[in-house]
C-alpha cells in the first residue's frame, strides 16, 4: 500500500477527528456558561451512563465485525456483511430491553435517587441508535470507505451541536438528554444512509457459524475492557490510598491533577488512532500473508509518528502552558505527569498498530492473551510504583507498560512474519524520539515555557514538509473513497 495513501487518509481522518473534538469542546463550553460546573458534572455522568451500556450492549461488534468481514474471501463477503446486519440488529434490540431494565439500578448508582431516572431513560434510547452505528459503520470501514465515514462524521457531529444548543438551553437538563439522544440518532441515520449506499444489503443468507464467530470475538474484546477499567480503577485508588487523608481534599486533587493530564495527553491518541482503527485495521485484515501485514504495519507506524511527533513535542515542550490554558495555574503539580504519558502516547505509535495486527490476524486466543497481558502489568506497575511516587508514579507506569507492551508485541509480530520491523522503521523512531528528548532536555535550560514553541514550530515545520513531499512523489491512484 502506497506510503502516499495511508498519509492522505490519516489526514483526513483527524479532520473529522479534530472537528468532533472542537463540536464537544463548544458544547462543554455552552454547557459551563448556562448551567456551571453543576451542567458539567450532569452531562458528564450521562455520557459515562450511555457509553458504558454502549460498550456491554455493542460486544465488540466495530472491531469484530471489520476483522470478520475484511478478512473473508470475495465468495464469502456479501454473507459475512448480512451476518453483521443480523447481528447488529439482535444486539441493538437488547440493548434496548436491557437499558430500559437497568434505569433504576442506574438511578440509585449516579444519582442515589431516581429524580433524573427521565433522563437517563432519555439517554438510554440513544444506546441503540449507537450499537447500530457501530454496525454500520464497520460495513464502511472493511468496504474501504474512509471519504464516506469522515463525511458521516462530520455531518453528525456538526448537526449534533447545531441543534443541540437551543435544546441545552431551553429545557435544562432534559434538554442535555434529548441533545445526547439526538446525536446519537443523527449518527445512526448517517451511517445507515451511507451504508446503504456504498454496501447495499444483499440476498445472501448469513450463517448461524457466522454470528457465532462474531460472538466469540465480541467476548474476547469484552473481557479486555473489563480488565482495562479494572485496571483503571486500580490506579484512581492507589492515588487517593497514597495521599493524606483518604478521600479528603489533598487525595481528590491529586487525582484531578492525573485525570487532567491524562485527558490532555489522550487527545493526542484518540485522533491518530480513531485513523489507526479506521483504515489501517480492515486493510491489515485482508493481508494476503504475514509479509504484506507486516509491510503495512510498518508504513501505518510512520504515518502516526509523523503525524504525532509534533503534537507529542508540544506536551514535552509547553505542558505548564498547556494545563494552564485548558484548565488553570493550580493544575501545575500535573506537569511531571504530563511528561511521563507524553512518552506514552510515543511507544503507542509503535505498540498501537502492532497492537491492531494481532487484533486482525491473531488468534482468538492470541488476543485474549494480549488484551489480558497489558492490563495486568499495568495493575502490577500501578501497585510497584503508586505508592511511592504517587501521581508522577501512575504516570510512569502507564509509560513502562506501554514500552514493555511494544517490546512484547515486536516479539510476536516477529514470530508470525518471520521477520523484525524494517531498518527504515526503527530510523524513524530513532529520529523521532531523539528529537522529542532532545526538546524535552533544552526547555529544562529555558527561563520560559514560551521557548517551547520554537521546538514545536521547528518539529511540525519538518513534519509537514516531509508529509508534502510524500504526498507529491507517489501517484494518487490508490485515491480515498
Amino acid at each position: 500500500m502506497p506510503f502516499a495513501r495511508i498519509l492522505r487518509s490519516t489526514a483526513l481522518l483527524a479532520k473529522a477527528g479534530v472537528v468532533t473534538a472542537v463540536a464537544a469542546a463548544i458544547r462543554a463550553k455552552f454547557i459551563s456558561w448556562c448551567f456551571g460546573a453543576a451542567g458539567i458534572g450532569f452531562i458528564g455522568i450521562l455520557n459515562a451512563f450511555s457509553a458504558r451500556a454502549t460498550e456491554v450492549g455493542g460486544w465488540g461488534l466495530g472491531t469484530s465485525a471489520v476483522r470478520t468481514v475484511a478478512g473473508a474471501d470475495a465468495s464469502e463477503k456479501k454473507r459475512k456483511e448480512a451476518a453483521v446486519r443480523k447481528f447488529g440488529r439482535r444486539l441493538a434490540a437488547v440493548s434496548l430491553v436491557g437499558v430500559i431494565l437497568f434505569i433504576i439500578p442506574a438511578g440509585y448508582l449516579y444519582f442515589v435517587s431516581q429524580e433524573h431516572a427521565v433522563e437517563l431513560l432519555i439517554v438510554g434510547l440513544a444506546v441503540p441508535c449507537m450499537v447500530a452505528t457501530a454496525m454500520w459503520t464497520s460495513l464502511l470501514q472493511a468496504s474501504g470507505q474512509i471519504g464516506a465515514l469522515v463525511r458521516t462524521q462530520i455531518i453528525a457531529a456538526v448537526g449534533g451541536l447545531i441543534a443541540g444548543l437551543p435544546l441545552i438551553y431551553f429545557f435544562g437538563n432534559i434538554g442535555i438528554a434529548i441533545s445526547i439522544l439526538w446525536a446519537a440518532a443523527l449518527a445512526g441515520f448517517m451511517s445507515w444512509r451511507a451504508a446503504r449506499l456504498l454496501v447495499p444489503p444483499s440476498e445472501a443468507v448469513p450463517l448461524e457459524s457466522d454470528i457465532r464467530e462474531l460472538m466469540q470475538l465480541g467476548l474476547i474484546f469484552q473481557i479486555g475492557l473489563v480488565l482495562g477499567v479494572v485496571a483503571s480503577v486500580t490506579t484512581t485508588a492507589l492515588i487517593v490510598r497514597h495521599y493524606p487523608g483518604w478521600f479528603g481534599a489533598s487525595a481528590l486533587a491529586h487525582v484531578g491533577y492525573f485525570l487532567a493530564a491524562l485527558a490532555l495527553t489522550n487527545s493526542v491518541p484518540a485522533l491518530i488512532f480513531q485513523v489507526t482503527q479506521m483504515d489501517f485495521y480492515p486493510r491489515v485484515a485482508a493481508a494476503c500473508d504475514e509479509n504484506e501485514a507486516r509491510h503495512i504495519t510498518e508504513k501505518q507506524v510512520q504515518a502516526c509518528l509523523l503525524l504525532a511527533t509534533p503534537l507529542i513535542m508540544g506536551i514535552l515542550t509547553m505542558g505548564p502552558l498547556a494545563l494552564a490554558f485548558f484548565y488553570n495555574a493550580e493544575f501545575a503539580p500535573a506537569v511531571p505527569s504530563l511528561n511521563w504519558l507524553a512518552w506514552t502516547i510515543f511507544f503507542n505509535m509503535l505498540g498501537s498498530p502492532l497492537g491492531f495486527w494481532v487484533n486482525a490476524r491473531g488468534s482468538l486466543r492470541a488476543v485474549a492473551v494480549f488484551q489480558a497481558l497489558v492490563s495486568v502489568m499495568a495493575v502490577i506497575l500501578a501497585v510497584g510504583l503508586v505508592p511511592p511516587f504517587g501521581i508522577e508514579g501512575a504516570a510512569a507506569a502507564q509509560a513502562v507498560g506501554a514500552l514493555f507492551f511494544a517490546i512484547v508485541l515486536l516479539i510476536f509480530t516477529r514470530l508470525s512474519s518471520g521477520q523484525w520491523l524494517g531498518v527504515k522503521t526503527w530510523l524513524w523512531l530513532a529520529v523521532c524520539g531523539a528529537a522529542l528528548g532532545l526538546g524535552s532536555w533544552l526547555m529544562t535550560k529555558a527561563s520560559s515555557p514560551y521557548w517551547g514553541l520554537l521546538p514545536t514550530a521547528l518539529t511540525a515545520a519538518l513534519c509537514v514538509g516531509i508529509y508534502l513531499e510524500v504526498v507529491a512523489k507517489e501517484p494518487h491512484a490508490d485515491e480515498l473513497a
